[in-house]
């Protein structure tokens, strides 16, 4: 069987370029800078999408290109597009989407481990051992729930930024307590020279100015600043409730039932899913029996007998019709897994899309429009209270206005102005403590974010225990497992020669949250040390990422794609020495049918890329 790779405008290649890799070994030879890396991405692309972003395969230059790979007679294809500057895939058909085919690439730039132990000098591999031993259902919860962490984290920010905006009007408050004091002090004085005979209308006179402060700053604040701003929260919100319920109904006039409909989906997936591996086995089968068929059939045309029976061949037609019954079953078996594959490709695409809508979706209903609901009552309620509370306010400022008049017409004129200076302060004073209720009355809203900030972190510190209890569970089980992956990395170390290294181990942190690769290396003097991989010269930190990828594949990592998947590399990972390169090679063709391996070559020699099957 073949690979076949076919590219229009991708990454370093303009135009149009077409590659073969066949069983065995392929080796990819070129200068710098001809497109060695552009031929990895291009391939990894095709079976772990989302490790080459797409803005990174459409050449520089171009608007329009694709990747087109042709393996076992199926054709797969991605087309990309360039719009408004940004980069889109129009067109979606990679092989695979599984995250775990990223560990295909053996290259220092390219390859996942081998770029994080080779460049980067780091030993953690938790994300690693968990697509080994395919604990992919704890992982998932795992990473729901950060993704549920992390949104809390994002809210009590909101909240503490309310309750420092609380410290902030505590402060006005203070002041405005202050002036108040002041202005008290004065007023104080001014009643020691009072006039005694109207003593007592004077204190009627001043408690009526004193209403007259607070009422005008009453009034002031529900028109200028309450009234205002209840209304524009009011328009405010129902705009969203009506955004909000608009999604719902349209996601229940699609989905009436989503729960079934997305159990119906993944039982569709999987069964769509194992028909195409089913198919790709009969596949294989009938291409085997063509190939066989048609050996026996040139041996009959050249010798004139039977290979079988021995006997003089009569009438070659059986033999031919037998071979076009087996070329119709291939081309039906070809037709009928490019069509399964783009139905699974559309199914998945919907899957996650409505697993989005309806986590949304429920959001909405149970958190999102209740909480908008009571406020939009509430506010309602305020407001008609506000508006309610202007007539009173009015009418009483009417009525005070008119008592103090008819009470200052039976003051002498020195009388009148010693009222006037005092009505002053009165009305100064109601002010001041206006404005301090108004804040109180603010402040008190602004302590339900308090309130709220209690409760979201209590439901955080519950999350966590949650995600704790998760993340427990899976490293609890990558406890258990690791001794099995140094059991095989040790098997790797033994047989490929690396002489210096004594064994491997992996080790967890005191949390057992992060597990790292150790090597216990043997001294020319005899003694064995544990040895950090930052004191490892570049070529022993190869070695280490060559052994835990190799020991990922013995765990039967690639398993699943046998067949499909190749597995690509660098030589310079690989060429250790002569002897062990072999070595390498062979253990790499237990694992994968296509072996591609890229090699730097002096321009003088190679000008330019080209693919050399051996």
């Amino acid at each position: 069987m073949v690979i076949v790779l076919e590219l229009e405008n991708i990454c370093g290649f303009a135009g149009r370029h077409k590659f073969e890799f066949r069983e065995g070994l392929n080796e990819v030879v070129a200068p710098n800078a001809a497109g060695k890396t552009s031929l990895i991405k291009a391939l990894l692309a095709m079976y772990a999408p989302n490790a080459v972003p797409v803005e990174e395969l459409l050449n520089l230059d171009a608007d329009e290109g694709f990747i087109k790979l042709e393996i076992d007679g199926s054709v797969y294809i991605r087309r990309f597009r360039r719009e408004k500057g940004k980069v889109v895939e129009v067109e979606s058909q990679p092989i695979a989407r599984d995250p775990k085919l990223r560990y295909i690439v053996l290259d220092a730039q390219l390859g996942e481990i081998v770029r994080r132990i080779v460049l980067e000098t780091r030993t953690d591999l938790t994300d690693y051992l968990t697509d080994v031993f395919e604990l992919d259902e704890l992982r998932k919860k795992r990473i729901d729930l950060q993704s549920k962490v992390e949104q809390l984290k994002t809210k009590i920010d909101y909240l503490r930024k309310q309750v420092v905006e609380l410290r902030v009007y505590e402060g006005e408050r203070r002041r405005l307590e202050e002036e108040r004091r002041k202005s008290l002090e004065e007023l104080e004085k001014l009643k020691a020279v009072s006039i005694e005979r109207v003593h007592e209308i004077q204190i009627r006179i001043n408690m009526l100015n004193r209403r007259l402060g607070e009422i005008d700053a009453r009034l002031k604040d529900l028109r200028e600043r309450l009234i205002p701003a209840t209304q524009d929260k009011l328009k405010t919100l129902q705009l969203e409730i009506d955004r909000l319920k608009k999604i719902v109904n349209e996601f229940y006039d699609r989905y009436p039932e989503p729960d079934a409909y997305i159990e119906n989906l993944k039982s569709l997936l999987d069964q769509i899913n194992k028909q195409i591996w089913d198919w790709h086995r009969e596949l294989a089968d009938h291409r085997e029996k063509q190939n066989a068929m048609q050996i026996l059939i040139e041996d009959a045309m050249r010798t004139g007998v039977c290979p079988l029976c021995k006997r003089p061949v009569e009438n070659l037609e059986v033999f031919q019709s037998a071979i076009h019954e087996v070329g119709s079953a291939i081309s039906n078996y070809e037709a009928k897994i490019k069509s399964a594959q783009q139905e699974w490709a559309r199914l998945w695409d919907e899957y996650n899309k409505i697993i989005k809508e309806y986590n949304e979706v429920k959001e909405i209903k149970s958190i999102k429009l209740p909480k908008y609901e009571l406020e939009y009552t509430n506010l309602t309620k305020a407001l008609k209270s506000y508006e309610n509370e202007i007539k009173v306010l009015e009418n009483e400022k009417e009525r005070i206005v008119k008592e103090i008049e008819s009470l200052r017409q039976r003051f002498s004129k020195e009388e009148q102005e010693a009222a006037e200076r005092r009505a002053r302060l009165e009305m100064e004073i109601g002010r001041i403590e206006q404005q301090i209720k108004d804040l109180e009355e603010y402040m008190v809203r602004l302590s339900e974010a308090g309130r709220e900030l209690a409760e979201t972190e209590q439901r955080l510190k519950l999350l966590q225990e949650e995600l704790n209890k998760v993340e427990k569970e899976l490293y609890s089980t990558l406890i258990g497992l690791k001794d099995e992956f140094a059991r095989i990395a040790n098997e790797v170390v033994r047989e490929l020669g690396f002489g210096w290294i004594k064994a491997v181990r992996l080790a967890s942190d005191a949390e057992g949250k992060k597990f790292e690769v150790k090597i216990i290396r043997v001294l020319p003097s005899g003694r064995e040390v544990e040895q950090p991989l930052t004191t490892l010269s570049t070529s022993e930190r190869s070695a280490v990422a060559l052994i835990a990828v190799l020991t990922g594949y013995r765990l039967r990592l690639l398993d699943e794609y046998k067949g499909l998947v190749p597995i690509i590399a660098d030589e310079a990972l690989l060429a250790f020495d002569p002897q062990r390169y072999e070595k390498i090679l062979e253990e790499l063709k237990k694992h994968a049918k296509y072996i591609i391996v890229t090699r730097l070559e002096e321009p003088g020699r190679t000008p330019t890329l080209r693919v050399i099957n051996r």
